[in-house]
């Protein structure tokens, strides 16, 4: 239908606009084509885009011309004389529009139009253009406010007769694989969701890690036996019990002669106190911070925007981990005194994969400041000094990367695998998760990144590719969820071809803002036929996808502009069978304890909440 009356308000206000963007142009027989064509643009309804024609025409067209000449000719560079001359011709022809009377009113319009002539073109766009922004620019907050207003009366009503009242139990039934999918193999699965096939390695083992009480062990283990090598990523560093955990066993590596560098983000770990990296210098351990408040003056406001909200870590150039999980509390289990937040990471053993998140590594540690005691360790004090990286610096740093990657060696890699054995996962939790889901079978695996000046875009191209070329299911865990119209719009596709999708949001978000902006797509998406489940028990910190039952995803990477245009974002692509059912199956009993937005509950939010997160939409890009 054309004119829906559950049309969220946002889209009808745009429908509006655009009509009367197009109202603007003096062509009455075109202005219903171009009011149908700016609200397909705007994605505003394309019933009442039609309206406002008939406003303005029902009146005349002569005052409406008039004023766009008049208006045009205050910034048209041309002669004055030639727009004065134009609107006493306009005067006297006496152009007039009515409705009722098609043949005089187009007849009295061709004359006016032929004595006017060329010159009066110039001045005339320019009018055009003024008044349809203007008219846009009122009528779309004038009609927000009127018409989420007249919603919150009805839909109140519709509240004390309790419709909608409560959001619904989270459940999604997922259509079974037919036999040809169950047969696909590998290079089916990189025809259909590979983006860039020859990017793909083989890695010897992935295993799925759910929140900090699967994850945290299992690095905080690998960097308990490393031998050779340990680099660690990550945005937020605190100096809580997990910072100090990960803290003991960096120390410990490195005083066994393993070498440790670790790389957090100015702003993530804004808040660490200057004992901490003291205690780390002094075991050893080369600590870097990326672009702290401190470089403001050198960097500059905007280059500060840009943060490193990776989360990598690498052992022994064989164990690589990678997802959502920072290093603080937050993410530990209650039982051990944190938060519990819900996210999940990803344990990756290979030599290949593990060389690609080095050279991830490698490329930012150079671009970092680096922090050093001013004297040798048994004369050092307590006070740390913070050293800029120069280009001199970072040149040398990259010519040691380099000649460190050359000389890797696999043979240690060898072992280590041996010492992996493929056993039953131990059970772990008392909801019945498995201690891991692990596939060691030479999975296909490619490295995400979005690089510090190049391919910014890449890993928002992988997602539309897996989304476009999905055929049974899409379901998505992400944090702050914010998405581009493009990525909207393929998610409306996919419901098209009949593919069920399922997105999981964070009903108590730590950033509220972000919450706010997301919240003002719901409308769009639950038209669009996607659905909605918030996660109600803790915050839901996760970034993950998975398609088909083939393609998974797991990073650090929002689907929001902070990701795409700001943040240095990281992860891993696996195509695997094994590794998405169990991926799938745990998106599935977090939806099972979700609430279900649906549309007559997402419309009973008042007009004020309304407003407010259109507000914060539009503040998506600093977000």
């Amino acid at each position: 239908m054309l004119l829906d009356r559950d049309d969220p308000p946002e889209r009808v206000a745009r429908g509006l606009a655009a009509g009367s963007f197009a109202a603007a142009f003096p062509l009455p027989g075109l202005q219903v084509v171009l009011s149908l064509f700016f609200a397909w643009a705007v994605r505003g309804n394309k019933a009442v885009a039609i309206f406002p024609q008939f406003l303005v025409n029902a009146v005349t067209l002569g005052p409406l011309i008039y004023l766009q000449l008049k208006m045009g000719a205050w910034f048209w560079p041309g002669s004055a004389m030639q727009v004065d001359r134009s609107l006493e011709i306009l005067r006297d022809a006496g152009a007039r529009w009515s409705w009722t009377e098609l043949r005089g009113s187009i007849s009295a319009l061709g004359r006016a139009a032929a004595l006017l002539g060329v010159d009066a073109l110039g001045p005339l766009g320019i009018g055009v253009l003024i008044t349809g922004f203007l008219a846009a620019t009122i009528t779309y907050p004038v009609a927000l406010v009127v018409l989420t207003l007249f919603r919150s009366r009805r839909l109140q009503r519709r509240a004390q007769m309790g419709v909608g009242m409560r959001p619904a139990r989270g459940e999604l039934t997922l259509r079974p694989m037919s036999a040809e999918e169950a047969g696909w193999t590998e290079q089916q699965m990189l025809q259909s969701y590979a983006l860039r096939p020859e990017t793909y390695v083989r890695a010897d083992c992935v295993r799925l890690l759910v929140d900090g009480s699967q994850a945290y062990p299992e690095m905080l283990e690998a960097i308990v036996s490393a031998q050779a090598s340990v680099d660690l990523e990550t945005y937020i560093l605190k100096s809580d019990k997990t910072g100090r955990r990960f803290a003991a066993a960096l120390i410990a590596a490195a005083r066994r002669g393993v070498k440790v560098r670790l790389l957090y983000d100015g702003v993530g770990g804004m808040g660490l106190p200057q004992e901490y990296v003291d205690m780390l210098l002094k075991g050893n351990v080369d600590v870097r911070v990326y672009r702290p408040f401190s470089t403001l003056w050198r960097l500059g406001l905007g280059s500060m925007n840009r943060r490193d909200h990776r989360k990598i870590m690498i052992v022994d150039e064989y164990s690589s981990f990678t997802g959502g999980l920072n290093i603080s509390d937050e993410y530990a289990s209650r039982d051990e005194g944190g938060e519990g937040w819900r996210d999940t990471h990803v344990r990756i053993d290979g030599v290949e994969t593990a060389r690609q998140h080095t050279d991830i590594f490698d490329e930012t540690w150079p671009n970092a400041d680096v922090f050093a005691l001013p004297f040798s360790h048994q004369a050092a004090p307590a006070a740390v000094a913070l050293r800029p990286a120069t280009r001199a610096s970072r040149r040398q740093d990259r010519i040691k990367a380099a000649s460190q990657r050359l000389h890797r060696a696999e043979g240690h890699a060898k072992a280590v695998l041996q010492q992996e054995s493929a056993t039953e996962p131990e059970p772990l939790h008392s909801n019945g998760l498995p201690r891991y889901a692990a596939s060691c079978n030479k999975v296909l695996v490619q490295t995400l990144s979005n690089r510090e000046f190049l391919q910014r875009v890449r890993v928002r191209r992988i997602y539309l590719n897996a989304i476009r070329n999905a055929r049974r299911y899409i379901l998505l865990e992400n944090a702050y969820f914010i998405p581009d119209r493009q990525i909207r719009r393929a998610l409306a596709d996919a419901v098209k071809r009949g593919v069920s999708v399922g997105v999981v949001v964070a009903m108590y978000s730590d950033i509220r803002v972000v919450a706010l902006a997301s919240r003002h797509l719901y409308a769009d998406l639950l038209q669009s036929g996607v659905r909605l489940f918030e996660y109600p028990v803790t915050m839901m910190h996760c970034k993950v996808a998975v398609i088909d039952d083939c393609c998974s995803v797991v990073s650090s990477y929002n689907l929001d502009h902070r990701s795409l245009l700001h943040n240095l974002e990281a992860g891993a692509l696996i195509l695997d069978r094994t590794f998405a059912i169990a991926l799938r199956e745990q998106v599935q009993r977090d939806i099972g304890r979700c609430r279900e937005v649906t549309r007559d509950f997402h419309s009973l939010r008042l007009w004020n909440e309304a407003l407010i997160e259109f507000i914060a939409y539009q503040c998506r890009y600093w977000l």
